[in-house]
């Protein structure tokens, strides 16, 4: 199989990922202010084809850049792309690259019939069944949650996810922690719950940066979650595969 290289510039960081086949070779993350500082991993690994998506940042012509630098077949993913899926959403030209993204990995990787919760900036629940996207929802991540209740009240102080975290607080720390972090666990939960009574065998598949400190919180709500952070790369890989055939 071909070494793909794919890039995902985020709202917060850029991540490079070298694939061959399903295999990860190696990864590397940076500020999504400077993605070209990805280049480098994919003409170590010899990649031979790129494509790459962009949801954030300031990339510009990046494919070009990928070009003039390695001299390997680039795709871009759009609105416009064929996809190996059908996706039912009403604005499919507002619907997220990486979500798209994310929606392939999970059918090719776990054969559709997926919740996905990325957790990153923001928190996205899309679903997927078979070989449709249906849609999702998109809240506030962690961090944007916590600053929001900083920057919005007078008193309030900004607090980090990590730490003393019970079912309600005992001081203004423990409380903003219980209530950020115990309110997202919930919504997580309840829309797991709500998902599977229409899809009995629906899987929860979670990415993102926040997604291993979720997890554990997540299963205590007694759901069987499964992390994978090269869920986005991989889908790319499956989007580039499809339309290169």
């Amino acid at each position: 199989m071909s070494k793909i290289f794919t890039a995902d510039i985020g709202n917060t960081a850029a991540k490079g990922t070298v694939f061959d086949g399903d295999r990860v070779l190696t990864t590397r993350v940076v500020d999504n202010a400077d993605p070209d500082a990805l280049f480098s991993i994919a003409s170590d690994y010899g990649a031979e084809g790129a494509i790459f998506c962009i949801v954030g940042g300031s990339a510009g012509d990046f494919g070009a850049r990928i070009r003039a630098e390695l001299d390997i077949p680039v795709m871009e993913l759009t609105s416009g792309t064929s996809l190996p899926f059908k996706v039912e959403y009403s604005t499919p030209e507002t619907l997220g690259v990486d979500r798209v993204a994310a929606a392939a990995g999970a059918i090719h990787i776990y054969g559709g019939n997926a919740l996905i919760v990325d957790a990153g900036t923001a928190v996205t629940a899309d679903i997927v069944s078979g070989d449709r996207y249906l849609g999702g929802n998109i809240s506030p991540g962690l961090r944007l949650r916590f600053r929001s209740l900083n920057a919005f009240t007078a008193k309030l102080p900004l607090v980090r996810p990590e730490g003393e975290l019970n079912l309600w607080g005992h001081d203004t720390e423990s409380a903003i922690r219980s209530g950020v972090v115990g309110g997202l666990v919930a919504e997580i939960a309840g829309t797991f719950y709500e998902v599977k009574k229409i899809y009995n065998d629906i899987k929860l598949i979670m990415t993102g940066g926040d997604a291993d400190f979720l997890k554990p919180l997540v299963e205590e709500k007694g759901i069987n979650c499964e992390v994978n952070h090269d869920l986005v790369g991989l889908g790319l890989v499956s989007i580039y595969n499809y339309n290169r055939k």
